[in-house]
């Protein structure tokens, strides 16, 4: 990704938020400790919230009031689709329309947020997208007050060609203005569902860490790092893009967790 808000990289950036409605779910209240859902653990991971899609809908990214719809002007709402879909019936679709400045479709969860989690979703990729510069699949950003719906970008995951059109991963820093780029880059496929979970150690100072697997291999693990200037992180997931064809172009996603432990590909 390029510089400022071109690339996501200034704060709130012209995004348009748009928060999802509070459910009575019996939640207790926000106290920054790690969410305690009841969901069992799966395979070992200690999920604190997962979003499959299977409702045919958003409602488990929007109904308990942590999380939301966070796009551009020239982007669409992401929905629930039948399309494709890693198990059951469905996914979410993020459609993003980048003409000369970037353009974004995301979800996004502010909560479950503790100090230490892994992030993961599966995505995939239609063989019909040409990615010209990158595509941003996660995206972390901060809020500097508690409620506050102003976000300013911490990094992006992002996917880019190759010199012969294989996509790659790296992470980008809007602070730096810089990319981190894997020794051994693995390739990203097409028209395949692909897992990215990322490990967050939240840290004000120059603690923090943030390590991403691929397909359950670790492809970076990047350490010493600020990684959460605040407590109110927001995790973002969907699509977005500064030079893309065709434009509209959609991304898909499925089997969102936020762990304790990583969840891997068993899920």
């Amino acid at each position: 990704m390029l510089a400022a808000c071109v690339a996501l990289g200034a704060t709130a950036c012209g995004r348009h938020v748009y928060l999802g409605k509070l459910a009575d779910s019996g939640a207790p209240a926000d106290t920054g400790a790690p969410a305690d859902t009841g969901a069992p653990p799966d395979g070992g991971a200690q999920i604190l919230w997962r979003a499959t899609f299977e409702p045919g809908d958003l409602s488990e990214w929007l109904s308990d009031g942590n999380g939301g719809i966070y796009m551009d002007a020239l982007a669409t709402a992401p929905v629930a689709t039948r399309d494709v879909a890693h198990r059951g019936s469905y996914s979410g679709i993020a459609t993003f329309a980048p003409v000369t400045i970037t353009s974004w479709s995301y979800l996004y969860r502010e909560q479950p947020s503790p100090p230490d989690a892994y992030y993961g979703a599966w995505f995939f990729i239609p063989t019909s997208l040409q990615v010209r510069s990158w595509l941003s699949l996660h995206h972390f950003g901060y809020h500097r007050t508690a409620g506050s719906t102003e976000t300013t970008p911490l990094f992006d995951f992002n996917v880019y060609p190759g010199t012969d059109g294989t996509l790659f991963a790296h992470l980008f820093d809007p602070v730096t203005v810089s990319n981190t780029d894997q020794a051994s880059p693995v390739p990203v496929p097409v028209a395949k569902w692909v897992h990215f979970e990322i490990f967050l150690h939240k840290a004000a100072d120059t603690t923090g860490r943030i390590t991403i697997w691929q397909d359950g291999v670790q492809i970076l693990d990047i350490t010493n790092k600020v990684t959460a200037p605040t407590e109110w992180i927001q995790w973002d997931a969907g699509g977005g893009s500064n030079d893309i064809a065709p434009s509209p172009a959609s991304v898909y996603l499925d089997d969102a967790t936020i762990s304790l432990t990583r969840v891997g590909v068993g899920q």
